[in-house]
This record gives C-alpha cells, structure tokens and sequence, in this order.
C-alpha cells in the first residue's frame, strides 16, 4: 500500500467515513482507487480518490458519461471554459474516447506532507459545487438524468 493511501484510511476510519469502495490497481505506481457516488436529483455521478506514489492525489468526479455529442460539444465547452476560469481548485474536461466530461481536482504533495483532511475538504467543496449547479449542468448537456455512472467507469 502506498503511503498516502494509508494515510487517508487512517483518516477514513477515524473520522467514520464510509462510503467508499477501495480497489487496487497493481500497477507500476502502486494506485489504489477510492470510489464513492454522489446522488442528485438528476441521477448519480461517480467521484473518486486515487492515490497512488507519485507528487499527485487525484479527486476525480464522472459528471457526464457519453453525453457529449456533435449537438452539445460546443455549449459544454463554453460551460467549461468558463467554470475553469471561476474555479481555481477544479477542472473540466472532455476525455474524446468515451465522450465523457470529467471533474478534476490535483491535489500536490510528497508523501510525508499528504494531508488526506485536505483531500476530504476538497472533495466536499466540489461535491457542494455539484448540488449548486446540477441543474446547469444537465441543462448544457442536453439531457434529462445524468446516464449511469457505470458507463464504461466500473
């Protein structure tokens, strides 16, 4: 197990924080995956915490699997380039693959300054963030409710 990642479960366990699913990843850099779900009004989107041995903690929310379109692509880019501008501690974007729009938060720091509070604290302000604007967000997609949040992210 990585050193952040023992850190945040010590976190985990003594705040009594328990919604999230921990899967490792065996790979080169020891990832392990965090998953949680956020549920709205307009159906769930997935958000996780990946950490792993690198300088980057990665909070990473689905906000929009498979909706972008040729219809829609340039009313949610407009939507990200000016939320990107607002938002400091977050980023969107598009992963073109699976047409996906992604939420990302990186977090910096070596192992021995990895404050998994902070990592929590980050999490909470986006999710808080989601809840404000969901509406927006389903409006520039296009969409009714938000597809699965297992489309192709399980």
């Amino acid at each position: 197990m990585n050193e952040k990642s023992r850190r945040f479960e010590e976190f985990l366990v003594k705040e009594d924080i328990q919604c999230f699913e921990k899967r490792e990843m065996e790979d080169e850099d020891h990832t392990i995956v965090y998953r949680t779900y956020i549920q709205t009004d307009f159906g769930d989107v997935a958000a996780f915490v990946l950490l792993d041995d690198t300088l980057y903690a990665t909070i990473r929310f689905v906000l929009g699997p498979g909706v972008v379109t040729k219809e829609n692509r340039q009313d949610i880019l407009t939507f990200m380039n000016r939320e990107n501008s607002v938002y400091k501690n977050f980023k969107y974007y598009i992963e073109d693959q699976d047409s996906t729009v992604y939420l990302d938060c990186i977090n910096q720091s070596l192992d021995a300054n990895f404050d998994p509070g902070l990592v929590y604290v980050l999490t909470s302000h986006i999710v808080e963030y989601i809840y404000s604007n969901i509406e927006t967000i389903i409006s520039v997609f296009k969409v009714e409710r938000l597809p699965s949040p297992e489309h192709n992210h399980s």
